[in-house]
């Protein structure tokens, strides 16, 4: 079982109504989902990517400094 961590974003309520609306239209059950799908369309990314970066070792070099302590 995979731990998620919820993160609130802000969004006007304009966005909000579209949203829902594609939500209905895809039939998906989240709006996680919904931006996911919107997402890898636009940005042409092809589902055999998810998961690639599986079983890599990274090491501090490879952490970008914007990290929250």
């Amino acid at each position: 079982m995979a731990i998620v961590m919820a993160t609130t974003i802000q969004v006007s309520n304009t966005t909000r109504q579209l949203l829902e609306l594609y939500k209905k239209q895809s039939k998906e059950t989240s709006y996680d989902k919904v931006l996911n799908k919107i997402i890898s369309e636009k940005l042409n990314i092809p589902k055999s990517m998810f998961g690639a970066a599986k079983g890599m070792k990274w090491t501090k070099a490879d952490r970008g400094d914007d990290r929250e302590l």
